[in-house]
């Protein structure tokens, strides 16, 4: 008898000690539910916590840098400065809370995103990094919509101007370099009844066109573009890493586009990159969804 008062004293402790959770009956006031931040000890890293921590069902967090996560405390890295807004949501016993708070950061820390050292070389390559197409392996170029694809086999484009050309990216104020050896590839053909429509546009917002040689629906151009020294930045969207070029530059082979290019880094290492470009001018391409992947190496690589 003395045992089984004993066990049932202790399942009543342990009842007592039980995480009191959100319920109908007992549910938590909204107001009480906030975000607590803390710095941590790396620049830019962030501890989030669930103000009512234990006390209500799984917390979701929007940490406003493309990433999201669940549980009472969580980290977020920033690896860009600028202005975020991060969320809480949690179930109080009645209803979803939400709640937000903003970080403003003031400084990069570029450490925290790889993908701007592999294609940098990071901080301490003072030459940075260059980069060039892969002619040496089919499909370095694949040029792509609804309903066709169409890769460039090895050494496909020798002497269009197009192998022998060069990107050079540097961290330091996100400069890249374009050298092009006064030979570019552009595509050339008619577009909604415009001729040479893409050589209009290359010559209207990036550079100077001197002469063009057709190569098919193509053209080899020689061209210049608009500074000597261009400049790059980068955004992450859904997870993805999304480069734009500015003032003439472009991946080797020009398809379109105002003032500014925009790349997806579709994958990337140390050796060797993919990046896709979406066509969106005309409307006419856009809609057949036409993206252009393009294969590069960091230049002086060797595939074993």
């Amino acid at each position: 008898m003395k045992r089984i008062i004993q066990v049932a004293c202790l399942l009543l402790i342990l009842a007592a000690c039980k995480k009191q959770t959100a319920s109908l009956e007992n549910p938590i006031d909204p107001n009480t539910v906030n975000i607590i931040v803390q710095a941590t000890s790396t620049p830019n890293v962030y501890r989030f916590i669930n103000a009512q921590i234990g006390k209500t069902a799984v917390a979701k967090w929007d940490l406003g840098n493309s990433s999201t996560a669940t549980g009472d405390t969580v980290l977020g890295k920033y690896p860009f400065k600028g202005d975020y807004v991060v969320s809480l949501t949690v179930f109080n016993g009645i209803t979803a809370v939400t709640k937000k708070v903003n970080l403003s950061l003031t400084s990069d820390n570029f450490d925290l995103d790889p993908v701007y050292g592999l294609l940098t070389g990071g901080a301490g390559a003072a030459a940075g990094k260059t980069w060039v197409l892969d002619s040496l392996s089919d499909g370095h170029v694949k040029l792509i919509n609804n309903n066709s694809n169409t890769p460039w086999n090895k050494l496909l484009k020798t002497g269009k101007g197009v192998y022998d050309d060069e990107l050079n990216f540097k961290l330091a104020n996100k400069e890249v370099v374009y050298k092009n050896n006064n030979s570019s590839y552009c595509h050339g053909g008619t577009i909604d009844g415009i001729a040479q429509y893409r050589l209009k546009e290359l010559n209207a917002n990036w550079g100077t066109t001197t002469s063009a040689t057709a190569d098919g629906g193509d053209l080899q151009i020689a061209y210049t573009p608009n500074k000597p020294i261009q400049h790059w930045t980068m955004q992450v969207r859904n997870g993805k890493h999304y480069l734009q070029l500015y003032d003439g530059a472009f991946f080797f082979f020009y398809r379109g586009q105002a003032d500014v290019i925009e790349y997806e880094i579709t994958s990337i290492s140390e050796n060797e990159m993919v990046v896709t470009h979406y066509e969106n001018l005309p409307a006419s391409r856009a809609s057949l969804l036409w993206r252009d992947v393009y294969l590069v190496i960091k230049k002086g690589y060797v595939r074993q």
